[in-house]
């Protein structure tokens, strides 16, 4: 690939280029059905045909490969013309992503304006990097990305071939070692002296994934496992690059997010303002998805209108092994879903003779201690009845893994997260009234919130360190395969 970059590189530098005066994207964005064509020269002062080479072959830092072929096509037609169509399919990549998340991950629905049409028109040879996404985790992916690669390169470097350690030994590629598995977030802080109990612990968990003998000592096989891990960090942390290009180049201030995979809800007012919230999300049979709305008002003491999915599966279920449940529960049942459906005498209905196929009800629960949605519940209405809200059971806040819904999200200490997106809004007044309410209200804020869902399998933490999570929807698979 190199040989191939050198060889582009120098047929640019040795071939008369045309006039080198046109801006380089002004190149239409077109359905890839249709045939690119290059739109007139105009700029007299955008970038060299050797200028963009050299960008498009920091493609790597960003997770990115550019086909092979693409390159021997700049081999044998280093034409400015060439160039510059190659340029800008890369500048694609970067702006909205190489892959379709409609085919490689179909359950994300957040919708990506390209930024490059609106760009194209001002980028120069000293703005190539206007395309990239600036959302401030990517630049912590892309430096990310250029440590994990350079523990492959440097191993042999930093470790002597021979090297074991063991418990109580010391050794000068201690350091090195320590910032390595940091790195592959196999340990936070570890003793810098010597080989101690904690680097047996981490070196272990790697041998076992590896279902290498679990010895803790660092030799040569255990090395082996270090390089493997790294080699599957890389591949996680391109996938997640990829994913975060499917994003919009920026997102607004302030914005609440929800960290599937993370189990965490984040109110978001500034590039390093944030403040967490532990949540749990949909279980992996009933997947929360990925997307954007906006969250338009707060209700609190809500009834919860059991979606037709779950109310004729799961509460159908209870219902025919306990005919007591929906009573017990505070549940009202009505015979459809129109507004003027009537109220429908539970101990009547025959049960047994409905599935999901034929369940004609609508269900509803009334506000109280059992009720799902708890006391508090954001709205955002949305094609996936999926919602921010309360809890009937906090305890499993205290869970790691906290996949127990059917796609909403459950929030931690919800009532401070409405109180800071309430203040931040100037009604800050109302905090109180609506938390002391006993009554079902609805408050409309002055000014929707954006909210968006997403799915990382790796993620940025306050200092910037990428913390690597399991894939608990196994949504990387695709992924890993293509990149």
């Amino acid at each position: 690939m190199r040989s191939l970059l050198f060889l582009a590189l120098s047929l640019c530098v040795s071939t008369s280029l045309y006039a080198e005066s046109s801006d380089w994207l002004s190149i239409p964005v077109v359905n890839q059905e249709s045939e690119p064509e290059l739109a007139e020269v105009l700029d007299t002062d955008g970038p060299s045909s050797q200028q963009l080479i050299q960008w498009m072959s920091t493609a790597s830092k960003h997770g990115i490969d550019i086909p092979q072929s693409k390159w021997l096509q700049l081999a044998s037609d280093p034409s400015l013309q060439n160039v510059r169509q190659v340029a800008h399919e890369y500048a694609s990549y970067l702006d909205t992503g190489r892959l379709k998340p409609a085919i490689y991950q179909p359950s994300w629905h957040i919708q990506d304006r390209p930024s490059l049409p609106v760009l194209e028109d001002h980028m120069g040879a000293d703005s190539l990097d206007l395309v990239e996404s600036k959302l401030p985790q990517y630049r912590h992916f892309v430096a990310a990305l250029k440590r994990l690669e350079a523990w492959v390169v440097g191993v042999e470097e930093h470790f002597p071939k021979d090297l074991i350690l063991e418990k109580g030994d010391r050794h000068p590629s201690l350091l090195k070692l320590n910032q390595w598995l940091v790195d592959l977030d196999m340990a936070d802080r570890l003793p810098a002296g010597k080989y101690s109990l904690a680097h047996e612990t981490a070196v272990k968990r790697v041998q076992k994934k590896y279902r290498i003998y679990a010895d803790g000592q660092l030799g040569p096989r255990a090395r082996r496992a270090l390089v493997a891990m790294t080699l599957d960090r890389i591949k996680i942390l391109k996938v997640n690059m990829e994913r975060m290009r499917w994003l919009p180049r920026t997102l607004p201030y302030p914005h609440v997010m929800v960290d599937i995979a993370g189990f965490n809800v984040a109110w978001v007012t500034g590039e390093n303002k944030k403040r967490h919230f532990r949540a749990i999300v949909g279980k992996p049979s009933r997947q929360t998805p990925v997307f954007q709305e906006e969250i338009e008002s707060i209700t609190v003491n809500p009834y919860w209108r059991v979606p037709s999915s779950i109310a004729s599966t799961s509460i159908l279920r209870k219902v025919k092994k306990d005919p007591g449940f929906l009573e017990r529960e505070g549940f009202s049942v009505y015979s459809g879903w129109k507004a003027g459906a009537r109220k429908v005498d539970t101990s009547t209905v025959k049960w047994s003779q409905y599935s999901r196929r034929n369940f004609p009800y609508r269900i509803e629960q009334k506000p109280g201690k059992v009720n799902r949605l708890g006391r508090f519940k954001l709205d955002s209405p949305n094609a996936f009845s999926i919602y921010l809200h309360d809890t009937d059971r906090p305890e499993l806040f205290k869970r790691e893994v906290r996949t127990f819904s059917s796609g909403c999200t459950r929030v931690e200490n919800i009532d401070q997260l409405i109180g800071s997106i309430l203040k931040y809004q100037g009604m800050g007044k109302q905090v109180n009234g609506l938390m002391k309410q006993k009554e079902t209200g609805r408050l409309k804020l002055r000014k929707k919130v954006p909210l968006y869902f997403v799915y990382f399998t790796a993620w940025p933490d306050k200092q910037g360190r990428i913390r690597f999570r399991n894939d608990i929807y196994h949504l990387d698979g695709a992924l890993l395969a293509k990149l």
